[in-house]
C-alpha cells in the first residue's frame, strides 16, 4: 500500500525528508502552516521541549523511524499525547478507546490482516450509516480501501496504537 503521494491516503507523509536536522532547528518557521508539522503541535502544547524535539528529529532521520515513534521509544512522549497531536495535525478527532470502548460488531467487519496493515480498527456504527474507524497514524489510512472493504462510508478518527492493537482480539 505505498507512499504518501497516493491520493487515497489521508496524509502526505509524516516521515522526515532526508537531510534534515541542524544543531538548532527553527521550530517557529512552520507555525503558520495549513497542516502544521507534528513537532510544532507538540511544542505548542508543551508536551516536548525544543532540545528533545531536535534530538528526536535527528534520531528519526538516522533510523528512518517516524518522529512520533522515536519520541515514544525514548519515553519523551506518551501515546495519548501522540494520538491527540496526530489527530490535530490531520484535522481529525482523537478517540480515547479505553474510555469509549468499541462495538465488537463493528470491529468484526475488518479482516485482521487489513487491520494490521493499516493499524486500524472499526469503532462503532454511526447514525449516518458510516463506520467510525480508529487509526494509529492517519498517514497509513487508505480511506477508499476501508470503504470498499467495509461496504459503507468511513469516518476516520485517531486512537492510541497499543489500544488499537489490543482491540484486534475482536477481529476475524
Amino acid at each position: 500500500m505505498g507512499g504518501g503521494t497516493d491520493k487515497r491516503y489521508l496524509g502526505g507523509g509524516l516521515r522526515l525528508a532526508s537531510g534534515a536536522a541542524a544543531p538548532r532547528l527553527d521550530h517557529g518557521y512552520f507555525e503558520e502552516e495549513v497542516r502544521p508539522r507534528l513537532g510544532t503541535i507538540l511544542l505548542r502544547k508543551g508536551w516536548i521541549s525544543h532540545d528533545r524535539l531536535d534530538a528526536g528529529l535527528e534520531a528519526a532521520r538516522i533510523t528512518g523511524m517516524r518522529l512520533g515513534e522515536t519520541l515514544l521509544a525514548r519515553g519523551w512522549l506518551f501515546e495519548p499525547e501522540l494520538a491527540a497531536a496526530l489527530a490535530e495535525q490531520f484535522g481529525l478527532r482523537y478517540v480515547d478507546l479505553v474510555r469509549h470502548p468499541l462495538d465488537p460488531r463493528a470491529a468484526r467487519l475488518l479482516p485482521l490482516e487489513v487491520a494490521r496493515r493499516m493499524f486500524a480498527v472499526p469503532v462503532r456504527f454511526m447514525d449516518s450509516g458510516a463506520v467510525e474507524v480508529a487509526v494509529g497514524d492517519p498517514y497509513d489510512a487508505d480511506l477508499e480501501g476501508l470503504q470498499q472493504i467495509l461496504g459503507r462510508p468511513v469516518e476516520v478518527v485517531v486512537g492510541e496504537r497499543s489500544v488499537i492493537q489490543d482491540s484486534w482480539r475482536y477481529l476475524r
